[in-house]
């Protein structure tokens, strides 16, 4: 969860505050001059702008699972953070934003300059105004508890000298309500019975069992009961990649294997998702001959997009938990043994959409990067092809080691993030991949990284384009390229400028080479992949196609 402050706002009141409620870490930007007391044990990582600052904090949450803490400013410094927040808003990640004006202005207009709640109220799980310090701390705690209780979200603290007017906003609908609220006194039972009678199940996970700490018990469900699972990209790490029963990502970029078993099975066990349009492909024929069990902890997300036929209000873990002691296996598996041996068999029949001809393949880089990092390193991806190829072949095992932002899909999170995640776990290896593109948005964070002796590995997939755009434009639009094609600086050697060793491959030898040079050193380092221009993500559903009508290749 992230905080931001003002200079207003004394350090010692703020930083003994968050002393108290266990916060060890804080990020902010470098011109803002917040500096903890020694005698606070907090941490603080300077970055070099605001919206860097919200995607570090962003990192540091979504990797530890615990808060993450950002000062800024008001004025440009909030409309400055705003994608920050939204990226986190859109992925359920928690943060705290304390919005601060000048305690004591001398010009009254200058601390009423913004409507810092108006403007953060579509993006923010709750707002409130605070002006008095000595509140600060019980405002704190009421913020941290409300950012993380029910569905994650971001919460927004607006400290100013004169809150007269001010609205506060808790919004009604993200309260939970009871079980009560929807008829589900049978929930529990429903479920078990229609999972022991059904033929062709599949469970669907997304990011709410990563972000619930529901993985090992969905683990202990599949294992036993030996149902195939697909996942949502934010849904990556949950089960482990190297199971013959996890299938893959489902969607747009999805596995054929997991598109086919959705469209085919009988029953679809949805926890922790909200079916966005990258996983649906045309609504009309979404898993169209299945009965549908949605499991979300907000009641928002239910029947929004997908019907469902038993929908339960409910945290993914205490579902699983209860869950895991009721199934009769034996029946389970008994139903379900033969479309268990179809649904696996997909993943070795299928054309190999991971193979490319090219030189240096994208795959082969994620590939070769996934062989010499451990189990323990923490992936952090920007946003494009490089992005879906990571999710594909680097082959996760373990929850909240694949950081990405999946709803909004910004463009420059990634280093930042990164650092975010390096500052939770110096002692971890955190690798950053990124495109020429989405790496352009923020590189002036090398400097931070340098600064704090990071140990981020940087890898850089450059092909000379937006590459996501061009590969539509080729698909869908008849190969006619516009404004995707980038000028981009040679990365390996800005590194060095920068302080950062800089390495630079384009073979496949190389890079093995590279690779292998790059995760042994200590620090920061940059390794810049020239890979084809060309080349494809796949699989791929076309537009208003359906997810079993995916192209496999060229």
């Amino acid at each position: 969860m992230s905080v931001l402050v003002s200079k207003g706002v004394r350090n010692s009141i703020a930083f003994e505050s968050f002393r108290i409620l266990g916060v060890d870490c804080v990020f902010s930007c470098s011109h803002h001059g917040i500096i903890p007391p020694e005698e606070s044990g907090i941490r603080c990582c300077l970055l070099q702008n605001e919206q860097s600052a919200v995607h570090a904090a962003d990192g540091y949450a979504r990797a530890t699972g615990r808060p993450g803490v950002v000062f800024l400013t008001t004025a440009a410094g909030i409309t400055n953070s705003i994608t920050g927040i939204a990226t986190a808003y859109s992925d359920s990640v928690p943060l705290v934003v304390i919005a601060g004006t000048p305690l004591n202005p001398s010009n009254s207009q200058t601390a009423q300059e913004l409507d810092i709640i108006g403007m953060t109220m579509p993006i923010t799980k709750y707002s409130f105004p605070i002006n008095d310090l000595d509140t600060l701390q019980p405002e704190l705690k009421k913020a941290l508890e409300m950012s993380t209780n029910g569905r994650p979200g971001p919460v927004l603290i607006e400290i100013t000298k004169n809150n007269i007017g001010s609205p506060t906003r808790e919004e009604p609908g993200k309260v939970l309500p009871s079980k009560q609220d929807i008829p589900q006194k049978r929930w529990m039972d429903i479920a078990k019975e229609w999972m022991e009678k059904a033929k062709k199940p599949v469970l669907f996970i997304g990011g709410g069992v990563i972000s619930s700490g529901a993985a090992i018990d969905l683990r202990e469900i599949v294992k036993h009961s030996r149902i195939p699972v697909v996942s949502s990209l934010m849904g990556i790490g949950a089960m482990e990649a190297g199971n013959p029963l996890f299938l893959g990502m489902l969607g747009m970029h999805g596995t054929y294997a997991a598109n086919k078993a959705v469209h085919h099975c009988d029953l679809l066990i949805s926890i922790g998702v909200r079916f966005s349009d990258r996983v649906t492909g045309k609504v009309s024929s979404f898993s169209p001959n299945s009965k549908k069990i949605h499991v979300d902890i907000d009641p928002a997300e239910i029947n929004k997009i997908i019907p469902a036929d038993l929908p339960i209000v409910s945290d993914a873990k205490e579902f699983l938990f209860q869950l895991k002691d009721k199934l009769d296996y034996e029946q389970i598996r008994k139903h379900a043994d033969d479309w268990v041996n179809e649904a696996v068999d997909w993943k070795r029949t299928v054309p190999r959409f991971d193979k490319s001809n090219c030189f240096l393949s994208p795959q082969t880089v994620i590939q070769t990067l996934a062989k010499y990092s451990g189990d323990e390193t923490i992936v952090v991806t920007d946003v494009g092809q490089h992005q879906i190829w990571t999710a594909h072949h680097y082959r996760f095992s373990k929850p909240r080691t694949f950081l990405s932002s999946g709803g909004l899909g910004t463009m420059g999170y990634g280093l930042p993030a990164a650092i975010g995640a390096a500052a939770a776990f110096p002692e971890k290896t955190i690798l950053c991949v990124s495109g020429d593109g989405s790496f352009q948005m923020n590189l002036k964070e090398l400097v931070t990284a340098v600064k704090y002796e990071l140990p981020l590995k940087m890898a850089i997939l450059n092909n000379g384009y937006l590459g996501m755009v061009r590969q539509w434009q080729e698909l869908f639009y008849n190969g006619r390229y516009s404004a995707v094609k980038l000028s981009s600086p040679h990365f390996s050697k800005l590194a060095e400028a920068y302080g950062i060793p800089g390495y630079y491959a384009h073979s496949s030898q190389e890079a093995q080479q590279v690779i292998e040079a790059g995760l042994k050193h200590h620090g920061p380092v940059l390794m810049e992949f020239n890979v084809v221009e060309e080349e494809n993500v796949y699989p791929i559903v076309p537009p208003n196609h359906s997810n079993h009508q995916l192209i496999l290749s060229r």
